[in-house]
């Protein structure tokens, strides 16, 4: 999900320093805080509308300190987009998918894509990111780092369904992936076409949960061998 601007020259070992204990502890606990305070700003106000003076108040520092650590608006946007990014990431990869069957490693894999959203914060920021990403031209990113890891995961999954017989052969992994992240996480970023197309509000919970089992569903529907009915592609749950 997340970027760092071109303009920076060392922001990040500062925005790595925050989740990591590399930084001094005094200087960690400023650089949370801060960057922990622009999050919430920007997620309720979004980067246009958002006011240095007021991420400096919440974090408890001056705004000079801010800048002090961030030469501009967007680059501190752009680490919190990149921490948000990080940590999501980092969540979805830490989930062990080999003790289930495919289909169900496939349906946890699909779910943990979908969690991170539950998070209001998350989904602003990431409506805001998609935005951003359009003008930015970013070298530090780590979801584009981390994305390896995710694409074994999808591999793995997908070539132990077509050993057992669950799932098509004819199944490219990594495509398979980038069309399960659209199909999924997708309706949070483009929340306007899934209000005036379905009729859902993936902000209500019970909206969410319509999508996450149709999306889900949909994506099983395209790699199994035998389509089964345990996920019909209908709104109600059975």
């Amino acid at each position: 999900m997340a970027d760092l601007p071109d303009t920076r020259n060392n922001l990040a070992p500062r925005c790595a320093d925050t989740a990591t204990a590399k930084a001094p502890p005094n200087k960690r606990d400023t650089l949370r805080r801060i960057t922990g305070a622009a999050r919430r700003e920007f997620a309720a106000r979004g980067l246009a509308d958002a006011r240095v003076d007021d991420i400096a108040q919440a974090a408890g520092v001056t705004k000079q300190l801010v800048y002090h650590y961030f030469r501009s608006k967007e680059e501190l946007f752009g680490c919190v987009l990149d921490e948000s990014s990080a940590q999501a990431m980092a969540t979805l990869l830490e989930h062990d998918l080999d003790h289930l069957s495919p289909r169900e490693a496939l349906r946890a894999l699909l779910d943990n894509m979908l969690r991170p959203y539950h998070d209001g914060e998350l989904r602003a920021l990431a409506q805001e990111g998609i935005r951003y990403h359009e003008s930015h031209t970013t070298p530090r990113n780590s979801f584009t780092g981390m994305a390896p890891q995710l694409n074994e995961k999808m591999r793995t999954t997908l070539a132990r369904g077509v050993a057992s017989g669950d799932f098509r052969a004819d199944v490219d992994a990594d495509m398979l992936l980038a069309m399960a992240a659209l199909a999924t996480t997708s309706a949070y970023v483009n929340r306007y076409t899934v209000a005036t197309l379905a009729a859902l509000d993936v902000a209500d919970a019970a909206d969410a949960e319509t999508w996450r089992r149709f999306a889900v569903a949909f994506v099983l529907a395209a790699v199994e061998r035998e389509r089964g009915t345990l996920d019909p592609l209908t709104r109600a749950a059975r």
